[in-house]
């Protein structure tokens, strides 16, 4: 059953006419993104068929160039258009951030527009935020979908998809990161106005995990991801931007576990983002303040003792296994098979 905390945190969709009118807003937007992404790459693949052709046509009557004038011409016309291409892709390049926030922006009107509640109400900040929040959940995997094939072309569908994929993961991530951080902003106005609403902060904190949980995409996915290549390029870069939402979120908790100490769900979430940091020590605390506000909990108990025979602490970790085969858990036996894994 969910805490109080957690009833705050999905109960930012109470407006009426915002419920009703959002999954139209989706659509748009999303068309709207579709047709800018898509755009982009069309311009890539015409120009990619246009340099092809003329080289092609070039090589095939290189042999028929009597006159030095004639070859001249020919390879200044692919000069051209490769100059062509470079210049307009550096436009384009630079423009389609700008695209992607216009979008952004247009759906925050919308939203807002359709609110009607006066800046620094509670519910119009978290309405606009669940907004963008969900409208970035619905992008999860977009880079798959940004093509119908046609029924002639599902023998090969495997291969476009996977091409789309490649071509249209940095703009998909782009906007969801947009996305996210517009959200994160409508959430500090709020906090602003209402400093110790803890409604907004926990919010916040969960937008923070959401936004950390982006950086970590790519590495999760491993090679079934189309830009794992680029991932390892910039590996330095996601994981610093992960570390820096995710301390972020945990601060937002820490500051609902001063005010709301006794709250499970408060410390379940700093023990998820202590994990997702690589800070054991931190986690076992957590889980152990959440076996003493959950006793009963044997699923608890369990984690707990797994973190302890993963950081070498084997006495605690049997005591663990000890309650849990008294209490006849069904996994216990499972347990005792984790002692002696020290984490290297």
């Amino acid at each position: 059953m969910p805490t109080l905390l957690e009833q705050e945190v999905l109960k930012v969709f109470e407006n009426a006419d915002l419920q009703q009118n959002l999954p139209q807003y989706y659509r748009k937007i999303i068309r709207e993104f579709r047709k800018t992404t898509k755009n982009f790459a069309l311009f890539n693949v015409s120009f990619a068929v246009l340099i092809t052709t003329e080289l092609t046509l070039f090589c095939a009557f290189l042999p028929s160039f009597g006159q030095s004038y004639l070859l001249a011409l020919g390879l200044g016309a692919i000069f051209l258009t490769c100059f062509s291409y470079f210049v307009l892709l550096f436009y384009f390049q630079a423009k389609k951030p700008e695209q992607i926030t216009l979008t952004r922006d247009r759906f925050i009107a919308s939203c807002k527009q359709i609110i009607g509640l006066p800046p620094g109400a509670p519910q119009h900040h978290l309405s606009v935020a669940s907004a963008l929040i969900k409208l970035s959940a619905y992008l999860h995997d977009f880079e798959w979908h940004v093509y119908h094939f046609p029924k002639w072309l599902r023998s090969s569908a495997p291969f476009f998809t996977r091409w789309a994929a490649y071509c249209h993961w940095q703009d998909v991530f782009n906007m969801k990161q947009s996305l996210l951080h517009a959200a994160i902003e409508e959430h500090l106005e709020q906090i602003k106005a209402t400093p110790t609403d803890l409604e907004v902060h926990a919010s916040l904190a969960s937008t923070y995990v959401a936004l950390s949980q982006i950086y970590l995409e790519p590495k999760k996915k491993g090679a079934f991801h189309p830009r794992i290549h680029h991932y390892q390029k910039k590996q330095a870069f996601f994981e610093e931007k992960f570390r820096k939402a995710a301390k972020l979120a945990i601060e937002e908790f820490q500051i609902l576990s001063h005010y709301a100490p006794n709250d499970p769900w408060v410390h379940e979430q700093l023990a998820v983002g202590y994990k997702d940091l690589q800070l054991p020590q931190e986690e076992i605390r957590e889980v152990e303040i959440l076996l003493q506000l959950k006793p009963g909990d044997n699923d608890t108990l369990f984690r707990l003792g797994t973190l302890y025979f993963e950081q070498g602490q084997n006495a605690k970790g049997l005591q663990a296994y000890e309650k849990l085969k008294k209490a006849r858990y069904k996994q216990a036996d499972h347990l005792i098979s984790s002692y002696g894994s020290v984490e290297k």
